[in-house]
């Protein structure tokens, strides 16, 4: 008799620590499952609101670029007979443009990722294209590779790569400095340098420059440098910074599988 409600009493036990190990599990997987569906929710809620971004990006973008290509045009045509104080009018105009569809450009580099059209490419005509686009302060100095190097790439990503960290550079020094801009290449890689000679990145925002909507700078979108490691994800390369100075290096495949 004592030996059968020992027993009994055994099997009770074990089955309330089964219950309660149900219940633990039950709550860890109600927990996981709510926790998936915040996720979830949040994902379907930034994906509406990174394509409504990419159309107000692009419908913006259009008029800016308009504005901007009026200013050179009546820049270049009626340059001596625009009166000093208009001159520099035109000017704040056109830094103003340039500035926010820089802007722009980083929301759609971020947001859309499209496939790449690969084709083979001259670094150098790639960076040249790049600077042409860029409004360059009086006092910023651009150092340029003298060494070309041939890559199999987006030509118009890897422009976007070289204008968001050239354009970076330059607000980095207060529109005062120099960038210097070298390539390098091995038998299997092509690589490519962007240092500036500012301040550097404060300690405590080096290993989160690369984070979405991360930014340093009061006027910036904190989309442009991960716009950036996504291009070069894309074509199997790698980016990394260092500091003092601030130096971005960029490692891309000669070819990519």
């Amino acid at each position: 008799m004592i030996v059968s409600y020992e027993r009994k009493l055994s099997q009770f036990e074990a089955v309330k620590e089964q219950r309660d190990w149900l219940l633990e599990e039950m709550t860890k997987k109600i927990s996981e499952l709510s926790h998936f569906q915040t996720e979830l929710f949040k994902a379907e809620r930034l994906s509406a609101i990174g394509e409504m971004s990419a159309r107000l990006a692009h419908d913006m973008r259009n008029p800016l670029t308009i504005i901007k290509n009026s200013i050179e045009l009546v820049k270049l045509k009626h340059a001596e007979k625009i009166p000093l104080d208009v001159y520099r009018l035109f000017l704040s105009i056109e830094n103003a443009s340039s500035r926010m569809v820089f802007q722009l450009d980083d929301v759609l580099n971020f947001v859309r990722s499209s496939p790449l059209d690969s084709t083979l490419n001259s670094l150098s005509d790639i960076l040249e294209e790049s600077l042409s686009e860029i409004v360059i302060p009086d006092q910023i100095t651009i150092q340029k590779s003298t060494k070309d190097v041939s890559l199999l790439c987006d030509a118009e990503k890897i422009k976007a790569v070289f204008t968001n960290l050239i354009v970076n550079a330059i607000q980095a020094m207060d529109n005062h400095g120099t960038v210097l801009i070298r390539f390098e290449e091995t038998d299997t890689e092509v690589m490519f340098t962007v240092q500036d000679s500012g301040p550097g990145i404060p300690d405590s925002a080096i290993e989160k420059i690369f984070e979405p909507l991360f930014t340093t700078k009061s006027r910036g979108t904190g989309l442009g440098l991960p716009a950036v490691k996504m291009i070069i994800q894309q074509h199997q390369g790698k980016i990394s910074v260092s500091n003092k100075p601030t130096t971005f290096l960029v490692v891309l495949p000669k070819k990519s599988n």
